[in-house]
């Protein structure tokens, strides 16, 4: 059995999430972030006699979809990132991992919608040459 002393606490407030130095803030309800690499980091094929062959596949394009309020006063620094089609870095920082890109770029601005509830707007990042260290 684990003792205490091996378990980590997750606080959603030592989250941070930064793009070109700016730390964004007023995120929807649920998960504020969440990334995915693109492709696996292992590539397998089987040839017809059912020997394998297996590859290191170097691709480390990833995408995050940051889920912002749309009250946030990150919503125009965003559109601003996707109209531009600036290169910034990107940050993801906790207590239990950091995930980084040198470059991303937001892919496109938010879709939009409007009804009784405070507006959502779910922004696109594509990560180029996606670190992830574990803490």
């Amino acid at each position: 059995m684990a003792s205490t002393d091996d378990l980590k606490l997750y606080d959603a407030k030592s989250v941070h999430i930064s793009l070109d130095g700016r730390v964004l803030t007023r995120f929807q309800t649920g998960d504020m972030i969440s990334i995915q690499q693109k492709e696996a980091n292992i590539t397998t094929e089987v040839d017809a006699q059912g020997e394998a062959s297996v590859a290191i596949n170097n691709n480390k394009l990833a995408d995050a979809t940051i889920n912002m309020s749309g009250n946030s006063s990150d919503i125009a620094f965003l559109n601003d990132l996707a109209n531009s089609h600036k290169c910034v870095p990107f940050v993801c920082d906790s207590d239990l991992e950091k995930i980084t890109a040198a470059q991303a770029f937001v892919s496109k601005p938010a879709p939009v919608a409007f009804g009784k509830d405070t507006p959502k707007r779910a922004y696109t990042i594509e990560l180029l040459s996606m670190i992830t260290e574990v803490k």
